[in-house]
């Protein structure tokens, strides 16, 4: 009898397109829950459901349908999976454990009780008394939604002047209304160390690891990512150490986990964040072009208690490439007419994949006001050193071409 799996997302997002993909492979019926203003009929799932983050009306759904196993692919659904499984005695994480690694406030406690780096910080949901906590910690300081999806509400304060402002900020992004204050970490460039790891049990798949970079432009918006990271064996070390012991004060047993930091001028790796579900666009697919390992297959088919895939993977020989994978957005709001691709790197060009909303004619936003790129583009090279002369340079190396008005 084929197991049944139930895949929750916000939108037709290639997290869940990958995933149901994936299942049906494997030869599992596939239930996909997606946002009430979206068709979900283009998941190409067996059933769909035009729902929210209603954890009762998930539920409700994934005891009609009897499912074997549930995903969370959304920040939002994730604690929704955490408490079907509870319900119905379905492999997962607990409630307790997504929402310490999503709420920033639960998680910084959970870095202190670890053991691990942390920044001075506090949580607030009022703005009573906040001038006097923040002169207590070392300014700069940055102000945050607890619970928020991305780096939206969030604000660099160097002056006492802007805390106010800042906190309301934050405060108006934040689901549960709480906001937490943190001295700010300095970092030497616009990059931080990324993961796509997985969790069964005690062990970890340290495989996805890799370089997320910023431009100067847009420093908060991460675009471009560098395979391998090429970390020396003291900083794989650290930065094991300190995502093991995170995961095991939070109790996390089971998925796909992505993870955010960077390494302290003192050499201890921050965790900025980890969010217990697989990252956004392609990343998955871009982790299969390095390493080879199919984290697609990878969690649903433990997410219905098959580990044959998993148990193969301690014999499988990884055959790493060099990878530059660019998100591809617009810094001028326009009318999009193409995707320009010098012909120098042309060749290198593995995967190409367009985006809603990026096609030709359609009015896009700049990178500061977009939430989504314009298209995607994963590139192999013989070198590091390839890699790092075309990151240098994308720029004028891969632009949106905007139409004349």
């Amino acid at each position: 009898m084929s197991k049944k799996i139930m895949l929750m997302s916000s939108s037709l997002d290639p997290r869940l397109l990958c995933a149901v993909e994936a299942a049906k492979k494997l030869g599992m019926e596939t239930v996909a829950c997606v946002r009430e203003e979206d068709n979900g009929a283009d998941a190409k799932a067996d059933r769909w459901y035009a729902v929210g983050a209603d954890t009762e009306k998930l539920l409700e759904i994934a005891r009609k349908e009897r499912v074997d196993g549930v995903i969370g692919m959304w920040d939002k659904t994730v604690p929704a999976a955490a408490a079907i499984a509870r319900e119905l005695d379905l492999p997962g994480n607990s409630i307790e454990c997504v929402e310490q690694l999503l709420d920033k406030g639960k998680f910084r406690r959970l870095q202190e009780k670890a053991g691990v780096f942390c920044p001075g910080f506090f949580e607030t949901d009022t703005s009573d008394g906040l001038m006097e906590k923040c002169t207590a910690l070392r300014f700069p300081l940055i102000m945050k939604p607890c619970v928020c999806s991305s780096s939206f509400g969030q604000t660099k304060v160097e002056r006492g002047e802007d805390i106010l402002s800042a906190f309301a900020k934050a405060k108006a992004y934040s689901r549960n209304g709480r906001v937490c204050v943190e001295e700010f970490v300095e970092q030497d460039n616009l990059r931080v160390l990324e993961a796509e790891i997985f969790v069964v049990g005690d062990d970890i798949i340290w495989d996805g690891v890799y370089w997320c970079w910023r431009l100067e432009e847009a420093p908060l918006r991460p675009v471009l990512d560098t395979y391998p990271a090429n970390l020396t064996k003291e900083q794989m070390a650290e930065f094991q150490n300190a995502v093991r012991k995170v995961l095991k004060a939070a109790g996390a047993s089971l998925g796909e986990c992505d993870i955010e930091g960077f390494f302290t001028k003192e050499g201890r790796f921050f965790i900025l964040e980890i969010n217990p579900r697989p990252v956004g666009y392609y990343c998955q697919q871009d982790v299969k072009l390095f390493c080879g390992i199919d984290y697609s297959r990878l969690i649903v088919s433990t997410a219905v208690g098959d580990m044959s895939y998993f148990r193969g993977l301690e014999t499988f020989r990884r055959q790493r490439r060099n990878l530059l994978s660019y998100a591809i957005f617009s810094f001028r709001a326009g009318i999009f007419d193409h995707v320009y691709i010098d012909g120098s790197i042309r060749p290198n060009l593995l995967t190409y994949r367009e985006l809603p909303g990026g096609e030709p004619g359609a009015c896009i936003e700049d990178i500061h006001a977009d939430n989504r790129p314009v298209a995607l583009a994963c590139f192999g090279f013989a070198s590091p050193e390839e890699v790092e002369k075309v990151r240098r340079n994308i720029r004028e190396l891969v632009y949106v071409v905007l139409r004349e008005c």
